[in-house]
């Protein structure tokens, strides 16, 4: 430690904390020297889940000066893992009251974080504070975030270049999300997007209509590029990827699955195959269409999708050294 400069111990340490933030922890228990060169990496990547974490995050945040608090990664569920597997939502008024304090806290986090994240996935379970919470981060500016996750019941990314480097986007918890690509919108909020990711996909006609839309009539059909409503996508889209969950998943076994519903789901799956099947990839961005057999943990799915994104990077850098 002695033989090498401060300057370089900060950039090691600014290397090594790109993790759920156990590794800066650790770093500021190994000795007063080691904890203040790492204090401004302390808060640079970070796994928070459930009321207790986020309150705790907020109260430490909010007496932390501004440029020891630049949150660059961040994971952050409003429900511990156990409580996203137990589902279960309670209507008391103290379930009440504590859905109003994860969304107050969650709300706070992501105000805090806006200005710097550049990976961030959010998921919210409750589905009385999904709306406002997803809603709100849809809309806030966040000039170097080029990652994002999200699940719950998501609105659509509106505000004008909010996410102007955004490069993948992954969208889960609304079954048909016909209007994503309508507007104009996504291309506005996020013209840099190159990866979308739509997953959870039950008897979306409409949507695979839209996408297909988009995509195949975006070149061809001039009236469908002058109408405002004409379904869109941003310009260096280039990979867009569907996962579409199996019906017999989602209906309970006693009664099965409707006609109109079946009907649905199959145009569905037409529409996206005709596009996973076009073979001008210079042209069109590359569709991939991938069907689930059973309800998979996104909580875990997300983290793990999250945590990966930042070691590549790394990966990255030493295969190149």
């Amino acid at each position: 430690m002695d033989a090498l400069p401060l300057e370089l111990h900060a950039q090691i340490f600014e290397f090594a904390c790109t993790d759920d933030g156990s590794t800066a922890r650790s770093l500021a228990l190994v000795s007063r020297y080691v904890r203040d060169i790492a204090a401004p990496y302390l808060y640079q990547s970070l796994a928070i889940s459930g009321l207790e974490q986020m309150h705790e995050l907020v109260a430490r945040l909010d007496v932390t000066p501004p440029h020891l608090r630049r949150i660059r990664h961040l994971f952050l569920s409003d429900w511990t893992h156990s409580q996203t597997k137990g589902r279960v939502v309670g209507t008391s008024d103290e379930a009440q009251d504590r859905y109003e304090a994860e969304r107050i806290l969650a709300l706070r986090i992501l105000a805090l974080a806006a200005s710097t994240v550049e990976t961030l996935a959010v998921t919210v379970s409750c589905p009385f504070t999904g709306p406002p919470i997803l809603g709100a981060l849809l809309s806030m500016q966040m000039p170097h975030l080029t990652e994002l996750s999200v699940h719950g019941f998501y609105p659509f990314p509106h505000a004008p270049r909010s996410m102007p480097r955004l490069e993948r986007l992954h969208l889960s918890g609304n079954r048909n999300p016909h209007g994503l690509l309508q507007l104009g919108a996504l291309d506005t909020a996020c013209p840099s997007l190159t990866h979308l990711r739509v997953s959870g996909l039950v008897a979306a006609a409409s949507f695979a209509e839209e996408l297909r839309s988009a995509i195949i009539h975006r070149e061809d059909d001039a009236h469908a590029r002058s109408s405002p409503m004409a379904a869109s996508i941003p310009p260096m889209l280039r990979c867009v990827t569907i996962e579409v969950r199996q019906l017999q998943s989602m209906v309970p076994r006693k009664t099965g699955v409707s006609r109109g519903m079946r009907l649905m789901h199959d145009k569905m799956l037409a529409s996206l195959r005709e596009l996973e099947g076009r073979e001008d990839s210079t042209r069109y961005p590359r569709v991939t269409v991938a069907e689930k057999d059973e309800d998979c943990d996104i909580y875990s799915v997300l983290k793990h999708d999250w945590l990966e994104g930042l070691t590549t990077p790394l990966e990255s850098v030493a295969s190149s050294s």
